[in-house]
């Protein structure tokens, strides 16, 4: 079987990897991909190969041509954009929702008035359109809000605030500044909750749902809580795409599963499948909360995999992933098997950290951030941690070089969770990006934290 994932990233890369391991795969595609996965053995030996083709009607051609049997799409714009659609008309079978069915993660307004309507918890919430009456509303209100565009923002449009200034600063920078562009037409304010964060997952077929019987806790903020220099210099302590991740989560346990599935997954699925009357066929992102009186709410969901968590799933996973997407196409998810291996996976994610500009500095990721360093030191990491490349690019005299904020994706699995977390940050502290304008220093960053 061929199998071509669509992403560039390195959840993508780690489906590719994934479909990779398949018994039924002779060859998997990874569009556009990114020159990384050519130094991984998957990669050198032709099992994995990248094509660098972004246009979605081209990667249909594409499919067509080389008969591959079923397309699994990663990231959420590709997906609003209409890919599954598009491959679909062609008679390709794909792992991902249609167009339409973007809307659970592109419109949360919509969603959390779905799942206040279906009675699901979630955090109490007021969607707005005017920056003044949003600022009017959360001088009045007296408690802590988290400050959300109502659109798609790479996972970094929810603002968490401390007090009153914060959220002002966090409408200023959504509606008014336009930081995630149009998403920030409309926003959600959301009461801010604490407690222990959950990423739950569920496959949907358009008629059946197989929830994860497993689950994972991904880190979200940009730094430690003891990096006060930093946090100072950032203005806050910025919410990212992810940093890092750890799976199984400490809070796994039967009871817990089974009430996120009573709770949660079973009625939301009923009324994406009844009350809206969608086929939804891919992957459903739970975002939850579980506080300290055991009150579980969601505080979004997605549309896709997610990232960094599917980084440490994947490798958690011991069921066939070919079969688990054939079955999302097919509507046979409730005749899969879920399997999971004893190990701990942790994640720590290496970062562009300050490095020296043309004029000036650059902070580095979440703030401005150099590109084209030299990436060495990944030869001498141990043969057992999976790498998955994020944003690279290959340069012609350095070789393979920085080309996004977060670069690499350092994976250690261990019988136990402290023995994964050290294997993970031994190794991590082997790699270098080098910064070419300030003599070769190295401008890699990480997290010291994940796991804890």
């Amino acid at each position: 079987m061929k199998v071509l994932v669509y992403g560039s990233g390195g959840r993508d890369h780690c489906l590719a990897d994934k479909y990779g391991d398949s018994q039924h795969v002779d060859k998997v595609y990874f569009a556009p991909g990114n020159p990384g996965i050519q130094m991984t053995p998957k990669g050198k030996r032709g099992l994995i190969e990248q094509v660098p083709i972004r246009d979605l009607k081209q990667v249909s051609t594409f499919c067509v041509e080389k008969g591959i049997d079923i397309v699994d799409v990663g990231p959420e714009n590709p997906l609003e954009e209409g890919i599954v659609n598009i491959l679909n008309l062609n008679g390709i079978r794909t792992v991902g929702p249609k167009r339409e069915f973007v809307r659970l993660e592109s419109d949360r307004s919509f969603t959390d008035e779905l799942l206040t309507r279906i009675g699901v918890a979630k955090p109490e919430y007021r969607v707005f359109n005017d920056p003044v009456e949003a600022k009017k509303f959360v001088r009045n209100i007296g408690y802590q809000v988290v400050v959300k565009a109502n659109g798609l923002a790479a996972g970094k449009g929810a603002i968490v605030c401390d007090d009153v200034d914060d959220a002002l600063f966090a409408i200023e920078k959504i509606m008014v500044k336009k930081a995630f562009g149009k998403s920030g037409d409309k926003i959600v304010i959301e009461e801010r909750k604490y407690g222990t964060e959950i990423s739950f997952f569920a496959y949907l077929d358009g008629s059946h749902v197989m929830p994860l019987r497993m689950f994972a806790q991904d880190y979200k903020a940009a730094f430690d809580q003891d990096d006060k220099d930093s946090i100072k210099q950032f203005g806050g302590n910025l919410n990212t795409g992810g940093t890092g991740c750890y799976c199984p989560h400490r809070l796994v346990s039967p009871w817990l599963v089974n009430r996120i599935i009573k709770e949660i997954v079973n009625p939301t699925v009923n009324a994406i499948y009844n009350d809206l009357g969608w086929q939804y066929k891919g992957v459903l992102y739970f975002g939850l909360n579980l506080d300290p009186y055991n009150n579980l709410e969601v505080f979004e969901i997605n549309v896709r995999h997610g990232d960094p968590e599917w980084e440490v799933l994947a490798r958690k996973l011991s069921t066939d992933l070919f079969e688990i997407g054939m079955a999302v196409w097919e509507g046979s998810i409730d005749t899969i098997k879920q399997a999971w291996n004893s190990q701990y996976y942790v994640d720590v994610i290496a970062m562009e950290g300050r490095s020296k500009a043309s004029r000036g500095w650059n902070k580095g990721y979440p703030a401005r951030y150099g590109k084209g360093h030299r990436i060495t030191g990944i030869d001498s990491l141990e043969p057992d941690i999976a790498i998955y490349f994020a944003g690279v690019d290959k340069h012609p005299d350095k070789g393979l070089v920085t080309d996004g904020g977060r670069v690499m994706h350092i994976v250690a699995g261990d019988a136990t969770l402290e023995k994964a977390r050290e294997k993970a940050y031994r190794n991590i502290q082997k790699l270098s990006f080098e910064d070419h304008n300030n003599n070769n220093a190295n401008c890699l960053r990480f997290r010291k934290t994940i796991g804890l």
